[in-house]
């Protein structure tokens, strides 16, 4: 940059010098022309053609003129050799004695090339003593620009491209900083890179914190005993952990599958499943609900309970599925509710039981017929063989009623030594034969062997008939009724049915 702005400079220097010579040269010509303007006046004035030669030759004498010319009024009277007209500078003669009379004119024609040769020598000649002045000045003025600043500054770059953004490396400042601006300039950089250190280093510690905390989640998430799955809002599986795993797995069903379509192949209430977890995607709400599935590999029930909790995050819904295999606990309260509504004796359902189901047929309107049944001279003995020759007895009656009654028909044990039996949709005649097949089954006798050997144990029964909803429109008014005709017949001929009639 220095040397083009020599070049330009010096470039500019010299067309003004070669201007300033030309004016300079036109300049003397004039005044040439001038000097001799007096001594031309008098050789035009008295048409002398000598003196006017001699005015002449001295004119182009001169470097600087190429040729001359004098003319008087009328005639020329002189001029040099190489004169030609066009171009000359002409000067007016005036009247020696009248200052104000024209007599003649001076042609003079200047040496342009001489003038012009002589110009741009003395140009040359300046911008050669200006680079003479100027050249050390900018030799030295660029070596100590590179010395003091672009050397300086290279050196910078060089330890700022070998720096690792966020190290602890750092420039090496001269031992006084402060005294030039590569120096403040090395301190300002030390400071950036002071705080870039720290920035760093804080965005160090918060990743190290993410990667740790994820590291837990994750660790929390695939080692929970809980199966638990992340699933997209389209149903695709993001994430399962291990206990998820085995227990689909175990169940048989595909964990590459969309959610819940895989589960609903297998569950026996699909269209449930299916509104359950849609209605827990549109609601946004945690939703619970338990379901019954057939397991594929071993064809055993398996009861799952299924949690949707809704989370939103970076603007999309995700759903967290909490799975729990409930089927234990279900074969538990089954059995407890089974054990609730059976007789243990027996086996047949108990009061509790048989309510619960009647009190259902009555619930949907089904037409129903109860019997009631109670033991002829049961009494006698529980009193003669003991109460465990009664409850072998009743053991035997209950098989008995059980092999007669279908598995859609209830058969009670209600309490003592009374039996309570319904059927759904049974005409007056078949009653009246099940009735009759029901004595001849109770009046079967049953061996039982005791202290003084083996004997038959026999009884009879007295049943009591009643209708739904023709006699009652309720359990305890049917029962009541029921329990009216048993008791009208154990009063006039025992081991017999009738019916209830107002």
């Amino acid at each position: 940059m220095t040397l083009l702005f020599s070049v330009i400079y010096a470039k500019l220097y010299y067309r003004h010098v070669f201007d300033e010579e030309l004016a300079r040269a036109s300049d003397t010509v004039m005044q040439i022309g001038k000097t001799v303007s007096s001594t031309a006046s008098i050789a035009a004035y008295l048409e002398d053609k000598d003196l006017a030669t001699e005015v002449v030759n001295g004119l182009v004498s001169n470097d600087v003129i190429l040729s001359a010319a004098l003319v008087s009024k009328d005639t020329l009277l002189a001029k040099s050799i190489l004169h030609s007209g066009p171009g000359s500078i002409q000067i007016e003669l005036v009247n020696p004695f009248f200052l104000s009379e024209h007599i003649g004119l001076i042609h003079i024609a200047p040496n342009t090339q001489i003038i012009e040769q002589n110009a741009q020598n003395i140009a040359l000649g300046g911008v050669r003593t200006m680079l003479v002045v100027i050249l050390p000045i900018i030799i030295l003025l660029m070596a100590l620009v590179y010395w003091q600043v672009t050397r300086p500054l290279n050196h910078v770059g060089k330890q700022l491209a070998k720096i690792l953004p966020g190290s602890a490396q750092r420039l090496r400042v001269d031992k006084h900083p402060q005294h030039n601006e590569i120096g403040r300039i090395e301190l300002g950089i030390n400071t950036l890179l002071d705080k870039a250190e720290v920035l760093f280093e804080q965005e160090r510690s918060l990743r190290a914190e993410v990667v740790e905390l994820e590291k837990r989640f994750r660790l929390m998430f695939e080692q929970s005993s809980s199966p638990t799955l992340l699933v997209k809002d389209e149903g695709d599986i993001l994430l399962i952990n291990d206990a998820a795993k085995d227990l689909l797995v175990g169940m048989g069903i595909d964990i590459d599958e969309r959610f819940p379509e895989n589960l609903g192949l297998y569950c026996k209430t699909p269209d449930i499943l299916y509104t359950f977890t849609e209605n827990s995607i549109k609601q946004k709400q945690v939703m619970q609900s338990e379901f019954e599935f057939i397991n594929p590999l071993t064809q055993t029930t398996v009861w799952l309970s299924i949690i949707v909790l809704n989370t939103l995050s970076d603007g999309k819904w995700y759903f967290q599925v909490f799975l729990a295999d409930i089927t234990l606990r279900k074969t538990m309260l089954n059995q407890l509710n089974k054990r609730a509504q059976r007789d243990s004796l027996t086996g047949l359902y108990n009061r509790y039981g048989a309510e619960l189901m009647l009190l259902d047929w009555i619930d949907n309107q089904c037409t129903f017929s109860l019997l009631l049944i109670d033991l002829d001279k049961f009494k006698p003995i529980n009193d003669v063989y003991g109460h465990n020759a009664g409850d072998a007895l009743l053991k035997h009656v209950a098989s008995q009623l059980s092999n007669i009654m279908g598995t859609t028909d209830l058969v009670c044990r209600w309490g003592g030594d009374e039996f309570l039996i319904a059927r759904m949709d049974i005409t007056q005649q078949e009653l009246t034969r099940l009735a009759q097949t029901l004595l001849e089954a109770i009046n079967q006798p049953m061996p039982f062997e005791h202290r003084e050997g083996l004997t038959e144990l026999v009884v009879g029964a007295s049943i009591g008939i009643a209708h739904f909803p023709q006699h009652a429109e309720n359990l305890k008014g049917l029962v009541e009724c029921a329990d009216v005709a048993m008791y009208s017949i154990k009063k006039t001929s025992r081991n017999n049915f009738t019916f209830y009639s107002n």
